[in-house]
């Protein structure tokens, strides 16, 4: 059972990951919280009889739009040479939370739908009948509704949460059951290798310039899969499809298209709860320095950018 939940936990967290429309969070919110309202009555019933000392007010304010939202934040934009490099703030993957307070489960499910990783409560007080899985219920109605894969989210026993499956742990509670202020944390550690992935044999050549590295092929998803948490990886492709993909679900902490894994960088360790610092670096063509140069600084218009780039240079 746990296997099965940790592939869909991972299955959808990875296709959200390439939804790049930032309004979605939003409107998201906004449906929940109507929803949220449509069923007043049924959850406040259950409030009572779960003697739950919450109201709907403080369920409804988790879902107000935050303006510190760090999803796919970038910093650090320089071109060198024809290629663009940054640092990107990335989802860590599929998160464990021991949790069992009602108001702070369902904060970690707003989290999931704000930050994009696939989270799953580990609930010692685990019943498929409280507060905690009508919102959960609601939530999943949304997410199906806008197109994403309602098993972003989940409730589990915390009998069936083995923690090593995971890319991340959050613990919100001591061994004695007392709150702690601030959470503890626990995150898979990155390897030392490098990758160097080839999707199209017509680059072959330039692929195989990079000495004292792995070489890749075959699927793009059971090679992404085996690179796992990493330090460098490189795509050598020419679609654009398979080149962002290959950006926003290798975990390496460098990840690169079409260069040479000489330019990796050391990156800093992200220690925030949600993201990881990822380095990329894409090729870009001559004519667009400028317009890169010249784009203010907003995420939204560089990831549409990076977005619009890859598109253009392999013109798929």
């Amino acid at each position: 059972m746990l296997k099965e939940n940790i592939l869909k936990l991972k299955k959808a967290n990875k296709v959200y990951t390439l939804n790049s429309e930032y309004e979605l969070t939003e409107n998201l919110f906004k449906y929940v919280k109507e929803r949220i309202v449509a069923n007043k009555k049924e959850i406040e019933e259950l409030i009572k009889e779960k003697e739950e000392n919450i109201n709907i007010q403080q369920i409804t304010e988790i879902f107000n739009i935050k303006d510190e939202d760090l999803y796919k934040n970038y910093k650090d934009l320089t071109i060198n040479k024809n290629f663009l490099s940054t640092y990107i703030d990335m989802p860590i993957g599929v998160i464990a939370v021991e949790c069992y307070d009602t108001i702070e489960t369902i904060k970690y499910f707003a989290k999931a739908i704000e930050t994009r990783n696939a989270i799953a409560i580990s609930d010692v007080e685990y019943d498929e009948y409280n507060v905690k899985s009508l919102i959960l219920i609601i939530i999943k109605e949304a997410l199906r509704k806008f197109n994403i894969d309602e098993n972003l989210i989940m409730i589990l026993p915390y009998e069936e949460c083995f923690y090593e499956e995971f890319d991340e742990v959050i613990y919100t509670y001591d061994k004695e059951g007392n709150t702690l202020k601030t959470p503890n944390i626990s995150k898979k550690q990155y390897g030392n290798k490098n990758y160097v992935y080839i999707e199209d044999e017509e680059l072959r050549n330039e692929a195989i310039k990079n000495e004292d590295t792995e070489i890749l092929k075959g699927n793009i998803e059971e090679v992404i899969e085996k690179i796992g948490k990493q330090n460098a990886a490189v795509i050598y492709t020419k679609n654009s499809e398979k080149a962002y993909k290959f950006i926003n679900q290798v975990k390496c902490k460098n990840v690169f298209v079409n260069t040479n894994l000489e330019n990796i960088k050391e990156v800093k360790e992200n220690t925030g709860i949600f993201y990881e610092t990822k380095r990329i670096i894409i090729p870009i063509p001559q004519e667009e320095k400028k317009e890169i140069m010249d784009l203010t600084v907003q995420k939204k218009s560089i990831i549409s950018k990076i977005k619009d780039l890859l598109k253009k240079l392999f013109k798929v």
